[in-house]
């Protein structure tokens, strides 16, 4: 007869079978199904599986399809018969249990990882046997590790496609120009910022959010494939906005890299998450199905964005984490076929050519300085450590970041109408008064630059609704009006009733 599964609280065994050996209990059969699993927890407490796959072991969540998948499969190896919901519920509980009872903690990662000094890049995805191998990059170089030596526990997403094996010597930086169509400025950003998003942390760390912005027909779709592609490969390419903050962080645990494409909006929400997922932040949530329990998501990812440069540089606590690379008309068109064929011919050497500058950098960072380092100092440092290894020359890519920060100040501060409106009250306290500064309470200056623009902008979403959100917003814009319009923006209270004040004055 067949058997339909087990449940654990099933009090009896199975009879035996023409005067055999009595069949292993239930409850034996649920402990040797995994007997060959390690069992494991993160920091955060989420258990994980490691479990046998050929000549390796793939990692997952014990909370997973994948997990599931493999209890049914080797279930099902192992007595000619499928698992019932009950088991297969009953044996994730129990491997849940021993995982998190263990005392085993590892760190999970995506795609790339820092272990025992070295980098890590998983090349993923495809067949099981011949695409589980890893790049191991330390100061001295990079090599490729067969599947069954592979240290670091790579979790790996559904979307998730394989990479290509590394080829050395097989590209040039100027390679990259015919996919991604920028100036030489642009292109130094470029390698910088790759050079940035496959630097992993075990803990704090940023990233710098790529902005590829241009005309239509400039190839921003494209290139934004392209440069997934030397990341973090994906079937989820051309991906929009999720409809929740909570799904933008599930999506940010699943994969090292977040790209979306023709972003042409943005609300504060979602411009929040996307500072803290580039520098390290969390979300929270109540837990699904429950009353009282919290969900809590927790992600540093580097990001790809191509849509209006507005969306972003107009946010500063956003432009200030970004790169905006703006992409030149394309003059010469091929077709999308021969496009990706060309890629693919080239992609192993952009790849090894991509490790290369890793090796440099792990070799020259702790030695590397930048005389007026611009923001997001940390990637910028690591980007400059590995430009040796692109064959890029010293300094190229830290004066092309510095340049490209202070132009996105300045076209952020020209799309925002605070920022203006300041700088027109400013102007005229010049003309009117001589002077070069006002002060006042924080009615008062909300009162004043309302005064300054027209009503259609007052009454805006983007405008301020009280001086309350007016004194948020001047606290964002006071780092780059002092670099752009070399403005002073101060608050403060004092005097015999502690009345707050507004400073305004220039430099």
């Amino acid at each position: 007869m067949a058997n339909d599964g087990f449940s654990i609280d099933d009090p009896e065994d199975d009879p035996p079978a023409d005067g055999a050996q009595a069949k292993r209990s239930r409850r034996d059969k649920l402990a040797l199904l995994l007997s060959d699993v390690d069992l494991w927890r993160s920091p955060d407490g989420v258990a994980h599986a490691s479990v046998p796959m050929g000549r390796h072991r793939e990692h997952m969540r014990v909370q997973s399809r994948d997990f599931r998948i493999f209890l049914l499969t080797a279930f099902y190896a192992a007595h000619g018969a499928g698992l019932s919901g009950t088991a297969l519920g009953e044996t994730v509980n129990l491997a849940e249990a021993r995982a998190l009872s263990s005392g085993d903690v590892k760190l999970p990662w995506r795609r790339f990882a820092l272990h025992d000094g070295a980098i890590w890049v998983d090349l993923g995805g495809g067949d099981p046997e011949g695409e589980r191998r890893a790049v191991r990059i330390t100061g001295e170089g990079w090599r490729i590790i067969a599947p069954a030596d592979v240290e670091p526990c790579f979790l790996r997403a559904p979307d998730a496609l394989p990479l290509p094996c590394p080829e050395p010597d097989g590209a040039k930086p100027a390679d990259l120009a015919q996919f991604v169509n920028a100036d030489e400025e642009g292109q130094s950003l470029i390698w910088g910022w790759l050079l940035a998003a496959a630097r992993p942390f075990a803990e704090g760390g940023n990233y710098p959010i790529a902005l590829l912005h241009g005309e239509q027909g400039s190839g921003k779709s494209g290139a934004s494939r392209v440069l997934q592609s030397l990341i973090d490969p994906s079937t989820l390419t051309g991906r929009a906005l999720p409809r929740e903050e909570r799904d933008l962080f599930v999506s940010a645990n699943n994969r090292h890299l977040l790209a979306f494409d023709n972003l042409s909006g943005l609300n504060d929400a979602f411009a929040d998450c996307f500072c803290r997922i580039a520098t390290g932040g969390g979300f929270s949530a109540r837990a699904l199905h429950t009353d009282g329990d919290e969900s809590i998501f927790t992600a540093v990812r580097p990001l790809l964005f191509n849509g209006i440069p507005s969306t972003i540089l107009a946010r500063p606590d956003l432009a200030e984490r970004a790169l905006s690379i703006e992409l030149r008309t394309l003059t010469h068109r091929r077709t999308e076929a021969a496009m990706r064929a060309e890629f693919k011919r080239l992609w192993p050497g952009l790849l090894g050519l991509l490790y290369d500058g890793i090796a440099a950098a792990l070799r020259n960072i702790a030695t590397m300085e930048i005389a007026d380092a611009p923001r997001m100092a940390d990637a910028a440092h690591w980007a400059e450590a590995g430009a040796p290894g692109l064959g890029l020359e010293p300094g190229v890519i830290a004066t092309a970041w510095r340049a490209n920060r202070h132009q996105a100040d300045r076209a952020a501060l020209e799309v925002d109408d605070v920022a203006v409106s300041v700088v027109a009250l400013l102007n005229r306290q010049r003309e009117k008064e001589n002077r070069n500064e006002w002060r006042g309470s924080p009615t008062d200056l909300y009162d004043r630059l309302v005064a300054l623009v027209p009503e259609r902008v007052s009454r805006s979403p983007l405008w301020p609704k009280n001086a309350k959100g007016l004194g948020a917003k001047l606290t964002r814009l006071a780092p780059s009006m002092r670099a752009v319009h070399r403005v002073e923006i101060l608050a403060g209270k004092g005097g015999a009733d502690g009345a707050r004040w507004w400073h305004v004055r220039g430099l």
